[in-house]
């Protein structure tokens, strides 16, 4: 006996309602897939193929532009290179121009100031007040030459010469008040109260070339007072708080109640020669090269040498340390 046949119309009556949906679901996804090919372009399709086309255009010529962008850098930076020679090779013409016109003054000068030293001790016979008067004005500006001459002749000795040092034992608050002792005259010319503030406890010895280190100073006090009017104030201070630090070292302080320095004119004032507009109209004589020795030197014991100015002074600053990191 079959045991099926009881549900066999029942089971037709399934298969058949199987069968209708499969066939419904693919008539179905037939009718999805044509609208699909309707809406979306083909590969081959006339206006995808202008697209490309174009961005194949595009990218042509963007490689073009960066062709013609890289050749002309490239021409530049010849340009560049040619300008920097040329640079190089007029500075070294000058130095040398200066070396040599300087070493012909220095004779001839000495000569000249030596005459009139003995014109104001009367050695030559005897001048009346009058004439006294002019032959030191003489003197006085022979020797601002003198000194001018010096400076460029040590520019170029130290340029020549990058290593001659002689490093000693220095008692930094011995120097500075010698410098100062020196510098009192022309201060006091100006009514200027040259003060020197020492630490309370003595600073242990640095290591430097004590000649050189008394160019730094002379050329920083001295601007200071070339450029501070008269009842100004100039001050010298000496900092022990990097005492500690690596490298050990001492920190001087030349501030005056100057004129001050410009913005325009900040990155300047280490250059050689450089002299602002502000220096000359106050003080005409003078050759741009005192803070460029200082920073030099200062550099070459191993220090960092900064300023900072405003409407009320400048202030000048400069690190030495204990022992000399010669660069």
């Amino acid at each position: 006996m079959n045991l099926l046949a009881p549900y066999a119309s029942l089971i037709t009556l399934l298969l058949a309602f199987l069968l209708g949906m499969v066939v419904s679901y693919l008539l179905y996804r037939r009718h999805l897939l044509a609208i699909v090919n309707r809406r979306l372009p083909t590969a081959t399709n006339t206006g995808f193929k202008v697209n490309s086309q174009d961005n194949v255009a595009s990218l042509k010529k963007l490689n073009e532009n960066l062709a013609a962008s890289t050749r002309s850098l490239q021409a530049k930076e010849v340009e560049l290179s040619l300008a920097n020679q040329r640079l190089e090779k007029l500075e070294e013409a000058k130095s040398k121009f200066v070396a040599v016109t300087t070493h012909q003054l220095r004779t001839p000068l000495a000569a000249i100031k030596w005459t009139l030293h003995m014109l104001t001790a009367g050695q030559l016979g005897a001048v009346t007040p009058e004439q006294k008067t002019f032959i030191d004005k003489a003197f006085e500006s022979t020797e601002r030459i003198v000194s001018i001459v010096n400076n460029l002749l040590t520019v170029d000795k130290i340029e020549a010469e990058s290593s001659d040092y002689t490093f000693i034992p220095v008692h930094l608050e011995e120097v500075v008040e010698s410098v100062i002792f020196e510098l009192k005259a022309p201060a006091q010319s100006k009514y200027l109260n040259l003060i020197f503030k020492p630490l309370a406890q003595p600073l242990p010895e640095v290591t430097a070339d004590p000649i050189k280190l008394r160019m730094v100073l002379e050329n920083l006090i001295d601007n200071a007072i070339k450029y501070t009017p008269q009842h100004g104030t100039v001050t010298v201070t000496l900092d022990d708080s990097r005492l500690n630090a690596t490298p050990a070292s001492v920190v001087v302080k030349v501030q005056d109640t100057g004129l001050g320095i410009k913005p325009a004119d900040e990155g300047k004032i280490f250059q050689k020669f450089f002299r602002a507009e502000s220096a000359v109209a106050m003080e005409p004589d003078g050759t741009g090269l005192g803070l460029y020795l200082a920073k030099d030197i200062i550099e070459h014991h191993g220090g960092t040498i900064w300023f900072d100015s405003g409407s009320g002074g400048t202030t000048f600053t400069f690190t030495l340390p204990l022992r000399p990191v010669v660069v």
